[in-house]
């Protein structure tokens, strides 16, 4: 959506107006020696030109090692992805990258003065919110020649289902560190979950050129998923294409990560699993792994415990042969389930479920960090999740 708000084009119409006579040449901070030889950008034309100079923008282009002055660029954090988004977390993607102002002569078609630039651009989402944030960050690594006076704008745009609620997007020197954001949301739909898509534009402008305003090139994210289909939960935004991990600790339930870590790493349980808001599911489930009566015995301090989690489409309903532990070794260490109506689990054992007696306390803080987990990070109906004990 290459179109720029009339409040933003008043700005670049006073931009313009502002900069008429000013001495066209390169900042005396980042200027730098001309190179030995430099090609105008493929696409980039002054062709029906007749006169003067063009200015030329892409992206994709990253400052030779052996041209780069020292000043230092703008912060890019750690696991950006370069030239491309990365899902950093359930709530966090970021992209960073290179790109280059070029000012061509038309006569001729020389290039006459250049801008290496990085720039970056962070999308974070909230679990419990349906508003967003969008940084941009602009830095120039390298320029010299005859450059003019040009100046970075730049604006925040809703793609899809969104609307922005304020912001500060960046204007000023092309030979500045520039940095902005701006704040977005999404209209509730009760029950269901849906698509959002904002990003951010960014143009230079500069009188000295024939075209003065150069195409606008976009950082193009590929937008999330917002919801309000969380049982127990807001409606908030996640990063659908990050899988988030739960994390069993053997420090805060002993036995109840023992019994999850043997049942993924001794057999060949999953220890990716997707979630099922569906009770008749979830009690099928439990029914078939933690049956009542005479013949399933509970220990007095314990209760019973399955994995898969009753909560998931792996659970026993869909897997129903199921297998329990009774072991205590020096190599495996101690579990001692109690659950006299399953097979113990041998090396040969094939079963879809594990079954193990836990004490009550844990089985019960266990099951509530479950559900801590799933509202934290959004994790809703069919949605997978990773388990490490």
């Amino acid at each position: 959506m290459n179109v720029l708000p009339a409040r933003w084009l008043a700005r670049v119409a006073v931009g313009l107006l502002m900069a008429a006579g000013t001495v066209f040449a390169v900042s005396p901070v980042t200027a730098a020696a001309a190179p030995a030889s430099v090609a105008p950008p493929p696409g980039c034309t002054t062709s029906g030109v007749p006169d003067g100079m063009v200015g030329c923008l892409r992206l994709g282009v990253s400052a030779p090692a052996s041209v780069r002055t020292t000043a230092a660029p703008a912060a890019v954090p750690a696991g950006c992805g370069n030239g491309n988004w990365v899902n950093m977390s359930r709530f966090v993607m970021c992209k960073s990258g290179g790109g280059l102002y070029q000012v061509i002569v038309a006569q001729g078609g020389s290039v006459v003065g250049e801008i290496y630039f990085n720039y970056s651009s962070m999308v974070t989402l909230q679990a419990r919110d349906l508003r967003w944030t969008q940084s941009f960050e602009y830095s120039p690594v390298r320029a010299w020649g005859v450059l003019g006076t040009p100046t970075l704008w730049s604006v925040p745009d809703c793609m899809f289902y969104c609307s922005i609620v304020g912001g500060n997007p960046p204007t000023g020197s092309a030979l500045s560190v520039l940095s902005g954001s701006a704040t977005f949301t999404s209209p509730r739909l009760p029950g269901q979950y849906w698509g959002s898509r904002s990003d951010w534009g960014f143009w230079f402008v500069n009188p000295a050129t024939v075209n003065q305003v150069t195409t606008t090139l976009w950082t193009n994210y590929p937008g999330h998923r917002c919801d309000d289909a969380l049982p127990g939960g807001t409606a908030g935004c996640a990063n659908q294409d990050f899988v988030p991990t739960l994390d069993v600790p053997e420090s805060r339930y002993p036995m109840y990560a023992s019994h999850i870590r043997h049942a993924i790493r001794t057999t060949n349980l999953p220890s990716q699993l997707t979630r099922t808001t569906n009770s008749a599911v979830i009690d099928a489930n439990r029914n078939t792994s933690c049956p009542t009566g005479p013949s399933y015995p509970r220990p007095a301090g314990y209760t019973c415990d399955e994995y898969p989690f009753a909560s998931t489409a792996q659970g026993a309903a869909a897997n129903p042969a199921g297998f329990t532990f009774n072991f205590n070794t020096n190599r495996l260490g101690r579990l001692l389930c109690q659950v006299p109506w399953l097979t113990e689990h041998r090396s040969t054992t094939n079963r879809g479920h594990s079954v193990c007696m836990i004490p009550t306390a844990e089985n019960s803080l266990g099951g509530s960090d479950l559900q801590s987990f799933f509202l934290d990070n959004r994790v809703i109906d069919r949605d997978n999740f990773n388990v490490r004990a």
